[in-house]
């Protein structure tokens, strides 16, 4: 009994030291979270009650060089879902909203679904909702979870499409995006720039968010707001881009290209295509861009809201493709545009003086080719001015194959070949990308010996799996550079390639004596509603070509008989040259089998050069009959003249 005593006893003991123990520790946890961690857990506490609501800023505008407003903000009642609460009545909900908007409701899962931003944020899945679709979603709330009215600001075009490529579009910032240098600080779901201006200005377009700190309850139901700090709008951006002229220019090229296709092909049958077209107008004596169009171009307002995939779609696989900016970012041989370029090397290196004569008949033998004249019966003796003039052929056919026979000799001799048609090219500044504050530049070609071996190297496979007698010979030769290719260079064919912007700012050279600018479309950056300038686009000067003046006024007399008495004459016919003096070349660059592509380059007054205006229409035909009649037309309003409209030219030289 005694025993049986003690054991109990025992156990006893082990039990309240066993809750001795508990207790313990339970006042020790106690006096940490009361005294040791206090401070930590009530700030937990305080974020559970305290929310941060970040407030998007206003985008700056986009205005022209007049101050026009090219691009701004309107507030506009949108449609948000958030997906997370829809739960399982997800298709019944989405049903109902779409009978209410009168939408497909496939048309708002494909916004759901399109949607990369953040999943704690609304998905905008219709825009401009009206005032009654509005009120019915708000007094019928209990039958939409997740549906809710969202005032946003959405981007305005007040001229609709116009100078879309230049002015780009905003969407929603991506995942890649998120980890570029360009878009440090920008958060998921954000809306940033996707092109043109939009994109190269978005941080000074983009603006500060502010933060609204507000309490909530148990419920998450806003109390009041504690705090805030509003968001910062964000920068003007005024571009050199005049809004009239540039209208003007997208309906001339438009005009163009109706015109070109009425014309005939004569080679191919039918009539010309002419599916595209492209014009820049630039002033030489800064770079600054006063009109870039290319056709067929994009509605920027098909992306307010964010576009649909099935319409992006479309644009990405249209024959036209809208969303290229021909003037920016495509590359064409330049046919007989090239020849200033021609005369200036050769002039330059002393393979002709002004003066020479090279008497064209028509054609002109090279080691086993024979190359012809867009005029079968030749052009007689022809100087440097009558060159250009007349667009002769056989002169520059002569001038290439001066420049083969003296590189020729330079290898013979085991001397450093100088190629100085390239070297003129690049200090023109073709070959590079132009340093213009838009996105997706192209670089264009200059061959040269060294390129012709990247290219063999990079695709002689091809070349050697090929069948026929011409690749298995490239093959066999290794696809050296040829004589011959000097000959295309210098008529502006071959694998020579350029940009309608390389070939403006190289003709702004021309026309200033010289200097290659770097083009640009912005001209300042200004605080919201103008108040102080932010930053101003300075002038810069990409290169300067080493010519003697002497070259440039030979050059320049031969192109200011162009438009006068030369291959550009029929489109200029009636215009007061004596008053507004234009030096040009027109141009056909072939590109088998494809029609030609028509060219006209040009600047003016001759003496005191204001304006350059390169026209281009793909497959348009010759340069004299479809793109100097759209140059002509840019001409007249330049100079606030009346005009007529675009009238397809009968010269069909090149």
């Amino acid at each position: 009994m005694q025993k049986e005593s003690s054991r109990l006893r025992a156990r006893l003991s082990l039990l309240s030291f066993l809750v001795l123990c508990l207790f313990l520790a339970l006042f020790a946890r106690l006096w940490y979270l009361q005294v040791l961690a206090g401070d930590r857990y009530g700030d937990l506490a305080e974020g559970n009650r305290v929310r941060q609501v970040v407030l998007d800023a206003p985008r700056g505008r986009i205005l022209d060089r007049q101050g026009r407003v090219l691009v701004r903000n309107r507030a506009a009642w949108a449609v948000t879902v958030n997906p997370s609460e829809l739960g399982g009545q997800r298709a019944a909900v989405l049903g109902r909203l779409a009978r209410v908007l009168k939408v497909p409701s496939a048309k708002l899962s494909e916004r759901l679904r399109d949607y990369t931003g953040s999943p704690l944020r609304g998905v905008p899945v219709a825009e401009d909702v009206g005032v009654a679709q509005l009120f019915y979603l708000t007094e019928h709330a209990e039958q939409f979870p997740g549906v809710a009215p969202e005032l946003l600001a959405l981007r305005e075009y007040p001229s609709g499409p116009v100078a879309a490529h230049v002015l780009g579009y905003v969407g929603e910032i991506s995942a890649q995006q998120l980890h570029s240098k360009r878009f440090r600080g920008v958060r998921e779901g954000d809306t940033v720039g996707q092109a043109g201006v939009e994109l190269t200005y978005d941080r000074l377009l983009r603006g500060r968010p502010g933060v609204r700190d507000v309490e909530v309850d148990a419920k998450g139901d806003v109390v009041r707001t504690l705090d805030s700090t509003p968001p910062t709008p964000g920068n003007d951006v005024r571009l050199s881009i005049d809004l009239d002229l540039q209208r003007t220019v997208e309906q001339a090229l438009a005009d163009g290209m109706v015109a070109a296709r009425a014309l005939p092909d004569r080679q191919r049958g039918g009539t010309y295509p002419a599916p595209a077209a492209t014009a820049v107008v630039l002033d030489p004596r800064d770079g600054s861009l006063l009109a870039l169009a290319s056709l067929p171009q994009y509605d920027p307002r098909r992306f307010v809201g964010g576009i649909s995939r099935a319409d992006y779609g479309r644009y990405a696989s249209s024959p036209g493709k809208p969303l290229l900016d021909r003037a920016v970012q495509s590359v064409y041989p330049p046919g007989s545009t090239w020849k200033p370029f021609t005369a200036m090397a050769a002039l330059r290196s002393g393979v002709v003086t002004p003066a020479t004569l090279i008497d064209s008949t028509g054609s002109f033998a090279f080691g086993n080719t024979v190359k012809h004249d867009w005029k079968p019966g030749g052009h007689g003796p022809t100087d440097l001015a009558k060159s250009l003039r007349e667009s002769v052929d056989d002169y520059y056919y002569a001038v290439g194959a001066r420049f083969a026979a003296a590189e020729r000799g330079q290898q013979l001799r085991h001397q450093p070949v100088r190629e100085e048609l390239q070297a003129t090219a690049r200090g023109f500044g073709f070959g590079r990308r132009p340093a213009l504050d838009l996105p997706y530049g192209a670089d264009g070609t200059v061959p040269d010996r060294a390129w012709r071996r990247r290219f063999w190297e990079a695709n002689k496979k091809v070349y050697c799996a090929g069948s026929s007698p011409l690749y298995q010979e490239l093959c066999r030769s290794g696809y050296q550079w040829q004589g011959g290719d000097d000959l295309n260079i210098a008529i502006g064919q071959g694998d020579l390639q350029v940009s309608p912007l390389q070939l403006a700012a190289a003709y702004g050279a021309l026309a200033n004596g010289g200097t290659v600018w770097a083009p640009h479309v912005a001209q300042q950056v200004t605080s919201p509603a103008g108040h102080r300038a932010v930053r101003t686009v300075q002038p810069r000067k990409a290169s300067v070509v080493q010519v003697p003046p002497a070259d440039f006024a030979a050059v320049g007399g031969g192109l200011a008989q162009v438009p006068s008495a030369g291959t550009a004459a029929t489109a200029f016919a009636g215009f007061p040259l004596d008053r507004f003096p234009v030096a040009g070349k027109t141009g056909t660059a072939d590109l088998p089998p494809k029609a030609p592509f028509a060219w006209f380059a040009s600047y003016a007054p001759v003496g005191d050069p204001r304006y350059v205006v390169v026209v281009m229409v793909e497959q348009g035909g010759h340069g004299g009959e479809s793109a100097a009649p759209v140059a002509r037309v840019i001409y007249d309003k330049l100079f606030g003249l009346p005009s007529t409209g675009v009238a397809t030219g009968a010269d069909r030289s090149g």
